[in-house]
């Protein structure tokens, strides 16, 4: 007589298309469905216990066939699928973006997930995958995290656009980064803003070579992005009217002029007399002036190097003028929170401050927004001062004086 194999937990009907089978960690529920492909799918659900989730995957999954997009899941490894998202969505991205993506998959992604099936890589394991990119150290700084939480998020969005992808296309049924909850994703800790002293400024320009010199005080006075600044040409400079047209910025591989960040950037900023002055000097010094010419060059004429900026710019300026003795040395993009305070001080509202940083409202409110509290703090104190305390001051003062007065007068009479 041939003996049965046990297959395992029976699975449990807990309502239409919704299963689970008991295992010694707990109820692991699954779903099942009929594929756009027609043939009948079966999708366990990663974790124990969680029946609200199998509902609301199953929900999903009937809501995607309704509108006619393909759930077949198919054999596709994670790196096929990588593949597949590259050659179909990288000529959409902006150029410094797909480089960061392709880094991403390359360095993190494809070595850590690649031959695994796509559509089994759960919501878990990209937890695990976290832990894995924080735990990683950099022995060049006594094993301090290399990967900042930042960094961690990107490489999470690069996964996130591949399930997005993915799952548009109807080879993974869902996009597992979507499931992570608020204290799974990587802490980001802000860096403090740098903003600049009128005092400072003028020291780090003083320091700087003639080389760098127009660009750190272009940064200082515009709040252009450094991309933006390397980006622009002759022709996008109007000393008629007094401002700076931004209309490209470059790219960090220092080859490809890019469309600005958003479509707030494109925009113009008006220029200060000083700045406008040195960047008439500049021109004329320049051997590379015509319309097509980069602003800031090198000597032979190309755009000046991101890297080289902040290096051999700013870094060294800074030190020079002793601005990294105490507090950490200033960024180019200092120079753009430099500049936000300069305007948000002189009293302007959010709307005119994120017009000239090409920014959108809501992101110029949240960034800067003890700066404009305190700006609007100190008015108030001052109104309060003039108001209320300056009344109350010169009240006394005629009470002093009127008291003074009664007492000369009671002393003259008891002469009298």
């Amino acid at each position: 007589m041939r003996t049965k194999v046990n297959a395992g937990p029976r699975r449990i009907r807990v309502k239409e298309s919704v299963y689970y089978r008991e295992t010694p960690a707990g109820r692991r529920y699954e779903i099942t469905y009929v594929g756009s492909d027609g043939k009948r799918r079966w999708q366990t659900i990663p974790g124990h216990d969680n029946l609200k989730q199998a509902e609301a995957q199953l929900v999903e999954i009937r809501q995607k066939l309704h509108r006619g997009e393909k759930v077949a899941p198919t054999k596709l490894t994670f790196n096929e699928l990588a593949d597949e998202y590259e050659s179909k969505e990288k000529r959409h991205l902006r150029p410094g973006t797909s480089s960061r993506y392709e880094q991403n998959l390359r360095v993190h992604l494809r070595p850590h997930f690649g031959k695994r099936r796509a559509h089994e890589i759960t919501t878990d394991d990209v937890v695990t995958f976290i832990s894995v990119l924080s735990e990683k150290t950099d022995a060049r700084k006594n094993g301090a995290p290399k990967l900042k939480g930042w960094t961690q998020r990107n490489v999470l969005t690069t996964l996130s656009a591949v399930y997005s992808f993915g799952v548009r296309r109807g080879y993974v049924p869902t996009n597992p980064v979507r499931g992570l909850a608020r204290r799974e994703r990587p802490k980001v800790t802000k860096t403090d803003q740098r903003v600049l002293e009128r005092e400072e400024a003028d020291r780090l320009l003083a320091a700087a070579t003639d080389r760098y010199r127009p660009v750190l005080k272009t940064a200082l006075f515009t709040g252009l992005r450094l991309g933006e600044l390397l980006g622009l040409r002759c022709r996008d400079i109007d000393f008629g009217v007094g401002v700076i047209h931004v209309r490209s910025q470059l790219s960090r591989d220092g080859r490809l002029d890019a469309f600005p960040k958003t479509d707030n950037s494109y925009r113009d900023v008006f220029m200060e007399d000083s700045l406008a002055r040195m960047l008439k000097e500049h021109r004329l010094a320049s051997a590379y002036s015509s319309g097509d010419d980069y602003v800031f060059t090198t000597a032979t004429g190309q755009p000046m190097n991101h890297r080289n900026v902040q290096k051999r710019g700013m870094d060294a300026a800074a030190a020079n003028a002793g601005l990294a003795n105490s507090r950490r040395k200033p960024t180019m993009h200092d120079c753009r929170h430099t500049f936000a305070s300069m305007l948000i001080a002189s009293g302007l509202d959010v709307v005119l401050v994120a017009r000239q940083l090409g920014d959108s409202v809501k992101t110029v409110s949240e960034t800067y927004l003890h700066l404009f509290d305190k700006a609007n703090h100190a008015a108030k104190v001052r109104n309060a001062v003039a108001s209320g305390l300056g009344n109350g001051l010169e009240t006394a003062a005629r009470n002093e004086t009127q008291h003074a007065n009664v007492k000369v007068l009671q002393t003259a009479d008891s002469r009298n």
